[in-house]
């Protein structure tokens, strides 16, 4: 996966050469672009993950500052309430974890490829099951260590307060469908990838069950309206 953002930057550096614009002004808009989101991690061997969709989509406001006098290159920032969702089968039941961050993504346009680094503060944490319909913790089987003889109990997580601050690197496209002096309204679509893991590695019992701390890849399709000042 990290390959594929590799060869998409590649591939923007290239076909951008072909491209020369007027440039937009300095222009600030909002945005709103749902999100789907593939788990990459191991998994333990009683779940089975799929892509899954945000259902909210990320809002966002967003500053275009232009870099070139001749060229359309600009120095971009976008402030967003981002959601990420993974939904997984475990033991016959569904389950659906969703984590939200306010993200902020500097980053850089030139015609209408972009590239970027999300940086996301963890602001929000569910995770529920979608067959009962209960919002619970998940929880594993672990040794009492004050128990004499040994005994089972079930330790569970923190999910809200384990979150990892999220790291994300990002390419994509931001492209005009309508534009009039300055102003332009844009589909924009990006590719992202963690950097991070899901959860701090406090967050399991045991450091055996820290291999299942998971990352993402996701991908975002959108639209955004810039006003030119």
């Amino acid at each position: 996966m990290k390959h594929l953002l590799l060869f998409c930057l590649i591939g923007i550096l290239t076909v951008s050469e072909l491209y020369a614009e007027d440039p937009y002004p300095f222009s600030i808009g909002l945005s709103a672009m749902p999100r789907m989101s593939i788990y990459n991690a191991t998994s333990p061997a009683d779940e089975t993950h799929g892509m899954a969709f945000s259902g909210v989509p990320d809002i966002g406001i967003s500053i275009y500052v232009p870099a070139s006098r001749r060229e359309r290159v600009g120095i971009t920032m976008d402030i967003a309430y981002a959601t990420y969702k993974n939904s997984y089968t475990k033991s016959s039941a569904d389950f659906a974890r969703t984590f939200n961050y306010l993200t902020i993504t500097p980053g850089l346009s030139y015609s209408f490829f972009t590239v970027g680094i999300a940086v996301g503060l963890p602001i929000g944490y569910q995770r529920k099951n979608v067959t009962s319909g209960a919002v619970e913790e998940e929880g594993w089987p672990v040794i009492d260590p004050g128990s004499d003889p040994p005994v089972k109990i079930t330790k569970y997580g923190n999910g809200k307060d384990n979150m990892s601050l999220l790291i994300e690197p990002r390419v994509g496209i931001s492209y005009p469908v309508m534009s009039n002096n300055g102003s332009r309204l844009n589909v924009n679509a990006n590719i992202g990838l963690m950097m991070n893991n899901l959860y701090k590695d406090e967050y399991y019992p045991t450091t055996n069950l820290q291999q299942f701390n998971a990352s993402m890849m996701s991908f975002a399709l959108g639209v955004q309206y810039m006003f030119g000042l």
